[in-house]
């Protein structure tokens, strides 16, 4: 039984050290619940920050309970929740720790006198709103009393010397690729469904809900109180009913649970306990906040949600709502770069709406991501390109909310002027389909509007749906922009609609009308004097010219081009140039300059982040490995290309079919149907970065700088680095799957991998390393062991098998890696860091497909000494692929494996990672 003492401070009856006890399943948090137990033990406070409905209270009650054991005199829980008067803080804590006032003291110094010689954790719940008065009391006794830990949760930090912080986000979501059984390896769904069974005992994750179930946690920011108010309304709405309502965020924030706290009952109410905290003017720059759809500098809330005659500082603002967890840093960005959660979000322009300020608001956006989008369009032809591309997506959020509000506004020449000014960015970015989507919406509202920006308009139409393979829709809006730019002596305007014309007729097989209409390109685009426009002419020629097999005049005009285009230093521009000069340098048996050519146009694209550029180099590369007989890395390389092209939803261009038709052809007669087909379908299945050194490596260029995937959403769960709990490791097939803190990778069998899942499914347990290498080789115990030689990859196993010199290349650049993780580590350079580790992932798994794994290089005396080489070699080679993949992981088995004439796993508790369902293969 319990009782209330002081402030809403819950003890025990039998006792003062019982924390409270939890009505629901702990759900996910292992690991930031790790990591706040490693920050207790090096600083005596830490303060658990975050937005309302984080889950601050219940990770710290989580992290108290397991820590009770190791301090002594416990760990007491005092909640201030239900205290509004700042003088009683003292009060609520004495309560709490069943401490008399004494006559003539005060009750600070009497908490002194009786904590000065305990060890002790005291856990302080719900400061936020008393933070001056939580501080006033914490410092002194932290100061008097050296063996006490003091654990806060607020939405703001205390500030006072010696303060540790842990930011508590959301939990982890799903990317958005995400489906089936794999949804449920991240701790929000987790959640989920636990909460969901609870009301509607039936429901389970399955292939066809497993989508939508990923879409709620990922609409709600894996906040933890959101999702389980969401859960609590299956009983009455499947998975894609309750996705479908969450569009409706209003709606979510009325929703209601009957939580002790009536400020825990709804989203409405806990946001507004955040809200009323504030001072005006924060108040109102939140309000303001609420406009941009997503991560927003600095700079653009002086320009956009600014009041002109506010007194305050933005940027002063902008830092104390960090501080209050009511705005969130994104992390690896530079300039700086901040979003609200949606919830927050969904709040605040509920307050600006009652206010009648989204209007203008909205409208001020509107100008300033159209301004950004006319200096992007202005710079997009310029050495800086990929600069811009890089701003352009990190803006892509708000500039889609500024053309739905321009549309919805009916501004429509707004609207018109912005999407044509996007056109290029959508090309390069592989967004064929929404671009289209936008210009088409933006077109059709209005065919009367400014005819400049409509033409920019249709002409980017007009290139996003020849690359699509949609001629006839490019003629139709090129033959406007044609009609409209004769008319208004519109002469760049022409040059690129009769461009697009021209290459939507080589599209059609029609080479002579292509020839006529890009000569009439030319001779217009010579009048402008702009090097941009008359390379790219000739560049559309020399594509006719090699359709044409007249590869002498093609490289004529390719050279030409090519010149021309440098002048004006845009990456893609020259990249398009290159890959078609390399099919012209082929056509004349110049295989040298074609593979050097096509390397120049990877590294460029590559930079860019261009899908459809790749998926090219990608085909051009397989024609080239045919031509070597490669076989095995061309299909690997033509199925990379299918990927990439279906990825950007590009068509197959029409010169490069019938070389692609008999490459493909060629191969398959060599390799076999079966074999060609395994290695066309690992291709299809490699990550962008593996396809991309895949290449370099048969074109035999330095493999190209990787950056890091672009982020999925995960929820907001940018938590510190901190040891985790939980991993798994399970076969599927030819792979075996690897989770850990809710991301998993697909890592292709080895016996090494295989060895390892069946000591982790039986920790503590010893094998002979003579058992393992038997039932690995399938024969009986004390058989033959070991292989009698190194174990070469499959088809497209890893990666091409690479020569000595490529070897060497790549194990130079795994040494200048492993130097640059060590230094971004060093400096806790989390970006630099992460950057590093996805190269060396590729890099890893091209150099292990290469030399392979598993085998054995020098001969032993007998079968147990062979097995055991064989075995240890094995087990430690799995050891170091995944931790390329998961350095922590790494260093856990490091730490855990032994190897020897017995093998084991002994887990090492100072790493702290327990393994789920391990088994062998």
């Amino acid at each position: 039984m319990r009782r209330w003492v002081g402030a809403s401070k819950m003890v025990s009856a039998g006792g003062p050290r019982e924390l409270p006890a939890p009505l629901t399943t702990f759900v996910g948090r292992r690991r930031e619940a790790a990591g706040v137990c490693a920050r207790l033990e090096r600083n005596r406070l830490v303060t658990l920050t975050g937005a309302g409905g984080a889950g601050k209270s219940r990770l710290a009650v989580e992290v108290a309970t397991s820590l009770t054991s190791r301090y002594r005199d416990g760990a007491r829980f005092v909640e201030l929740a239900g205290l509004s008067e700042p003088l009683l803080v003292a009060h609520a804590v004495a309560a709490g720790l069943e401490v008399q006032e004494q006559a003539g003291r005060t009750l600070p110094d009497v908490l002194v006198e009786r904590l000065r010689d305990k060890v002790m954790l005291l856990v302080l719940d719900c400061c936020e709103h008393l933070v001056e008065a939580v501080a006033q009391l914490v410092l002194p006794l932290l100061s008097a009393c050296r063996n006490l830990r003091v654990m806060a949760t607020s939405r703001e930090r205390l500030g006072i010397p010696g303060e540790a912080l842990w930011p508590v986000t959301g939990l982890a979501t799903p990317p958005a690729q995400a489906a089936g059984a794999d949804v449920l390896e991240y701790d929000a769904v987790r959640l989920f469904v636990d909460r969901a069974t609870a009301v509607e005992p039936g429901f389970a994750v399955t292939e066809a809900n497993a989508t939508a179930v990923a879409e709620i946690c990922r609409k709600l920011d894996g906040l933890p109180l959101a999702i389980e108010l969401a859960a609590a309304r299956t009983n009455a709405l499947d998975a894609e009913q309750l996705s479908s309502w969450l569009d409706d965020r209003f709606r979510l924030l009325a929703w209601e649970t009957r939580a002790p706290l009536r400020r825990h009952r709804t989203l409405d109410s806990v946001v507004e306990w955040s809200y009323d905290l504030l001072s005006e003017p924060e108040r109102k720059l939140f309000e303001r906040l609420s406009v941009f759809a997503g991560a927003f500098t600095l700079d653009a809330v002086e320009a956009v949600a600014t009041e002109e005659a506010g007194p305050a500082c933005p940027a002063d603002l902008l830092l104390r709502l960090v501080d209050k967890s009511l705005v969130t840093v994104v992390p690896v960005h530079s300039p700086a770069r901040y979003r609200l959660l949606k919830t927050l979000r969904a709040y605040g322009l509920a307050r600006l709406r009652r206010r009648g300020g989204l209007g203008p608001l909205s409208a001020q956006h509107a100008a300033y991501f159209h301004d950004l989008a006319e200096q992007a369009w202005e710079r997009f032809r310029s050495p800086h390109q990929a600069v811009w591309v890089d701003r352009l997506k990190a803006e892509h959020d708000d500039l889609r909310a500024a053309l739905e509000w321009l549309l919805a506004s009916h501004d429509v020449d707004g609207a018109v002027r912005l999407a044509g000014a996007l056109a290029s960015f959508w090309d390069l970015q592989g967004r064929y389909a929404e671009g289209r989507v936008w210009l088409e919406r933006a077109l059709g509202a209005d065919r009367n509007a400014a005819a400049k920006g409509r033409v920019r308009a249709l002409n980017g139409l007009g290139l996003l749906a020849v690359i699509q393979g949609d001629p006839e829709r490019a003629w139709l809006s090129c033959s406007e922009a044609e009609r409209l730019s004769r008319r208004d002596g519109d002469l760049p305007g022409l040059v690129c609609s009769l461009q697009y014309l021209g290459f939507g007729a080589l599209l059609l097989g029609n080479p002579d009308a292509a020839v006529e209409t890009l000569g009439e390109s030319l001779t217009a685009a010579l009048k402008t004097d702009d090097p941009w426009l008359v390379g790219w002419s000739y560049l559309f020629l020399a594509m006719v010219e090699v359709t044409r097999s007249d590869f002498t005049q093609a490289e004529h005009h390719g050279r030409t081009a090519f010149r021309l285009l440098c002048e004006s230093g845009e990456p893609k521009s020259i990249a398009w140039a290159e890959l078609t000069l390399a099919t012209a340098s082929w056509g004349l048996g110049d295989v040298r300059d074609a593979r050097a050519r096509t390397g120049e146009a990877l590294r460029l694209f590559h930079r860019l982040d261009a899908p459809w550029g790749l998926a090219e180099v990608f085909q051009v590369t397989a024609m080239l490995a045919v031509s070597h007989h490669h076989y095995e890395q061309a299909a690997a390389l033509f199925g990379a290309s299918d990927t990439a092209r279906k990825k950007s939803g590009a068509a197959l261009l029409s010169f490069l079919k019938g070389w692609r038709a008999a490459g493909i052809a060629k191969a398959r007669r060599e390799l076999g149907d079966r074999r060609f087909q395994e290695a066309r379908d690992h291709g299809r299945q490699w990550p962008p970065a593996t396809a991309v050194l895949a290449t370099a490596a048969e074109l035999g260029t330095e493999p190209p700088l990787l950056s890091p995937a672009p982020a999925e959403p995960r929820g907001a769960d940018d938590t510190p680095a901190a040891p985790p709990h939980q991993a798994s490791l399970h076969r599927r097939g030819d792979y075996w799957a690897l989770a850990h803190d809710g991301r998993t990778v697909h890592l292709k069998h080895t016996v090494g991998l295989g060895y390892l899942a069946r000591l982790l499914a039986a920790p503590g347990r010893e094998f002979p390393a003579r058992e393992l290498a038997a039932a690995d080789r399938g024969t009986a115990r004390g058989g033959p062991a070991a292989p009698d030689g190194p174990v070469s990859p499959g088809a497209g196993d890893a990666g091409p098998v690479l020569d000595a010199r490529a070897k060497d290349a790549y194990r130079r650049r795994l040494r200048e890696l492993a130097e640059e993780l060590d230094e971004a580590e060093r400096f806790h350079d989390t970006g630099r860091a992460e950057r590093a580790r996805v190269e060396l992932d590729a890099v890893t798994e091209q150099l292990a497909g290469a030399v392979g794994l598993g085998g054995r290089d020098r001969r032993a005396a007998s079968d147990g000494e062979r097995a055991r080489l064989s075995v240890t070699k094995a087990l430690k080679a799995a050891v170091k692929r995944i931790s390329v993949h998961d350095p922590v992981l790494g260093q856990h088995l490091e730490r855990s494996v032994r190897t020897g004439a017995y093998c084991s796993y002994a887990p090492d508790p100072a790493t702290r990672i327990g393994w789920d369902g391990g088994a062998p293969g």
